[in-house]
């Protein structure tokens, strides 16, 4: 039973089915469920509208409706819906004033608040924090979450229209699980690729002296240039140009400008407009970019020019003039793009023309014809800075973490730091140590189901936030904290708890290579004994019993993760080469890719409702003829609830329309890899929740339904991923086609896609490959 309310305020009470509640870390709650409209539900049916409340009894927390997606069950029809916390009301006030300087957390939390209904509860007390650039100019909830959390370091949570905050949530020694004993299913995933264990800084830059000289360009913004001055402007084919490319790219548009190595060449890449870099990274697509931002407000993208990191020149803090080199390019072409939008925002717009990128030929064509009319201006002398002088700092020190002595592990340097608003050596040393990450990410997943009735007498407090211990594969204990938890009040269903670790102690890696050196030592003394029994022909039938069961135990702890062979369990099937593809590979010569070892294709069928894949109607017939297994994927591009819907529906039916009556795919994957939605991220998880509630009503079950989810995005997305039948993600690292020199996702995944430069027969040119399946994968594969 559940309560709803809408905005008149008229109440009713309703009954509802599959009722989940997520809570998750530093993250708004969220409510899913659904109901049949029968006749005791009609009321509550028609209340589903915008602004309406839920109230679930078992935790008395109220949520407002996100999306409600009603389908045809015959005479009546049944309600899919999702749900935020009432708190995200504090997202419809935008704050236009700032508050500059020194300021305490209550008054910027009374900021926020202003004219809300929200309330704050401080649980601790918080130094004051300087703002270089001052607090506000945005929405009130962003504020709070990206900004106050990490400035003044604390936590938060909501009790309806209050919010907590405190350094730290959650009560210490709140559970005991133990692997084998009150817990049969501990999911591990560790990711040693974040490790760092050395860092450097500084801080309290010296203030340079100024000098009478003729105003003029600064290096954080001023004149324009040409990437390649010795070319100029040059000249641009259409595929080569901003917007139209002629139907080249997804809704036929092109966010920036192609620079060829032919008709612009050239290795050194000089910046087109001064400013500061912000960004040095790697994505898919853009490969490795470095992002400038200019005191005039324009981002700066230089992308696909750099095969290697080592190829960028400057890095994130610098400060660059135009026609400073800040790379070299070793690749075909250097694109540049231009938004005055959030990077990470615009990026999730790069084939949408609505604004957000902005035509960079004009910008710098025009900018370069303001360069040359402001030189006829006669200027009056002013006072400034040196700009080309690099800015000096009196504070320098270094921070090594003790694992470097006490584990032997290796120097593994982390981004220096530079803070502006740090005064002494102590808090950059303190700053120093929270920054350096010289410990695995690593992550437990339980299901609640198996540890609610345990032998362990142990009050068990299942509370996000909360720490407590689980004895893990090691025989350690490690004090793990949980990060999110879902259940399901009015359901039998197992809940789902994953924790995360604290940062280790070096003794416990000690104790980590002591135990396993001394569990080999020990089986291999037990076996060289026994292979001596074996060679002098003294050995018992029980004794060679023994032997034969050692060696096994022996190989499958060295070979299958401690876990011991069950000769009734059927023994592994292959998993070859998994790969997707689109029309961007071409003809496909489907038979030499089955033939080289290929176990499962993804297929594109289309981005969004308005491309279809110019050769998925090919690829699927081809596929299925060659004899391979295959699945569908669709990239994700909705604007709006129903806009998903529509897209679901589009997705289906060009499926069905190749493949009716014939070999089904395995699974439907829903590429979610940029932010739609209108651009608000926040309408993300409703989105796409629409999108599988719309398979589901067309004959695709959870189970069949796979997430694509962007890794750098995973978490702003905030999707549900206890849903889908499996998560893949992204994830490449140097991208050399190998799987040895990628990066492991950073989130759980249950397949890894580690490069788009990989290569198969049947194939000219690279594709993307993944690797990796989980057990929960494989079962996907090969029971279809």
């Amino acid at each position: 039973m559940l309560f709803v309310q809408n905005v008149n305020g008229d109440q009713t009470a309703f009954k509802a089915d599959n009722v989940q509640i997520t809570d998750t870390l530093g993250q708004y709650p969220t409510l899913s469920f659904t109901f049949v409209e029968t006749p005791e539900n009609e009321v509550a049916a028609q209340m589903m509208i915008p602004f309406t409340i839920i109230e679930v009894p078992e935790n008395k927390q109220r949520y407002r409706i996100v999306t409600n997606n009603p389908v045809s069950l015959g005479k009546y029809k049944q309600y899919s819906v999702t749900a935020i916390h009432i708190a995200k009301d504090l997202h419809n006030k935008y704050v236009d004033e700032r508050l500059e300087n020194t300021q305490s957390l209550k008054a910027c939390l009374d900021l926020l608040i202003k004219n809300t209904q929200i309330k704050y509860v401080l649980h601790d007390n918080f130094d004051n924090y300087a703002f270089s650039e001052g607090f506000g100019g945005g929405y009130a909830d962003d504020l709070l979450m990206q900004n106050l959390a990490s400035d003044f370091g604390f936590e938060f949570y909501f009790d309806n229209y209050t919010i907590h905050i405190q350094k730290k949530l959650g009560t210490k020694e709140s559970f005991l699980f133990i692997d084998n004993a009150n817990v049969s299913k501990i999911s591990y995933n560790e990711d040693y690729s974040t490790i760092t264990t050395y860092i450097k800084g500084q801080a309290k830059p010296i203030v340079q002296e100024t000098t009478d000289e003729t105003s003029g360009s600064s290096s954080s913004g001023g004149s324009w240039g040409w990437p390649f001055p010795s070319v100029g402007e040059g000249s641009f084919s259409l595929g080569q140009r901003f917007g139209y490319d002629g139907g080249f790219r997804p809704n036929s548009f092109h966010d920036g400008l192609d620079f060829g190595s032919v008709d612009h060449p050239g290795s050194e890449v000089h910046a087109v407009h001064g400013g500061k870099v912000i960004i040095k990274s790697y994505m898919g697509g853009l490969e490795n970019y470095v992002v400038v931002h200019s005191d005039d407000g324009y981002n700066i993208v230089y992308q696909e020019a750099f095969s290697s990191m080592s190829n960028i020149r400057v890095n994130v803090g610098d400060v660059v003039k135009t026609g400073d080199v800040i790379g070299y390019r070793n690749t075909d072409h250097l694109h540049i793009g231009i938004t005055k939008v959030d990077f990470n925002t615009a990026v999730g717009k790069s084939f949408t023309n609505d604004g957000t990128w902005l035509n960079p030929q004009e910008i710098i064509r025009n900018g370069i014809a303001n360069n040359n009319s402001d030189s006829d201006v006669v200027e009056q002398p002013t006072e400034t800075v040196d700009e080309d002088k690099p800015t000096e700092y009196e504070i320098h020190s270094e921070y090594v973490s003790p694992l470097v002595e006490k584990a032997h592990w290796p120097k593994v340097e982390a981004e220096p730091i530079t803070d502006d608003n740090i005064t002494d050596e102590n808090t950059l040393i303190n700053k120093l140590k929270a920054s350096i990450h010289d410990y695995p990410d690593i992550e437990y997943t339980l299901d609640y189901a198996n540890f609610k009735y345990n032998s362990v007498k142990f009050n068990n407090d299942i509370k996000v936030g909360n720490y407590g211990w689980l004895r893990d594969r090691f025989g350690i204990d490690v004090e793990v904290r949980i990060n999110s938890y879902t259940w399901y009040p009015q359901n039998k269903q197992a809940d789902t708890v994953t924790f995360g670790n604290k940062r280790f102690d070096p003794v416990e890696w000690q104790v980590r290579n002591q135990k396993a050196f001394e569990r080999n030592k020990k089986l291999g003394e037990t076996l060289k004994n026994q292979i001596a029994k074996v060679q002098k022909g003294i050995v018992l039938p029980s004794i060679q019993n023994e032997l034969e069961g050692k060696l096994k135990e022996y190989i499958d702890d060295k070979l299958n993760n401690n876990t011991p062979t069950n000769p009734d369990t059927p023994k592994p099937q292959h998993i070859g080469k998994i790969i997707d593809v689109s029309e961007w590979q071409g003809v496909i010569d489907w038979p030499s890719v089955i033939a080289d070892d290929v176990t499962l294709s993804i297929i594109r069928v289309q981005h969004g409702s308005a491309h279809q894949d110019l050769k998925y109607m090919e690829n699927l017939q081809k596929c299925i003829s060659a004899g391979g297994k295959y699945a569908v994927y669709a990239y994700f591009a909705a604007t709006s609830t129903s806009d998903a819907q529509q897209e679901a529906r589009d997705f289906y039916n060009r499926t069905q329309q190749v493949v009716a009556n014939k070999q089904q795919p395995i699974f439907y994957a829903i590429d979610v890899e940029s932010i739609e939605m209108g651009g608000d991220v926040t309408q993300m998880r409703a989105g796409v929740e629409a999108y599988m509630s719309q398979l589901n009503a067309l004959g695709v079950p959870d189970n069949k339904i796979v997430l694509y989810i962007a890794n750098h995005l995973y978490d702003k997305f905030n999707l549900n991923v206890a849903r889908p039948g499996a998560i893949w993600i992204p994830s490449y690292g140097q991208n050399d086609g190998t799987l040895a020199n990628s990066l492991k996702p950073t989130h759980p995944y249950d397949l890894h896609q580690y490069t788009s430069k990989g290569s198969v027969k049947g194939i000219s040119g690279n594709v993307d490959m993944s690797a990796e399946p989980s057990e929960k994968f494989k079962e996907l594969i090969f029971s279809a």
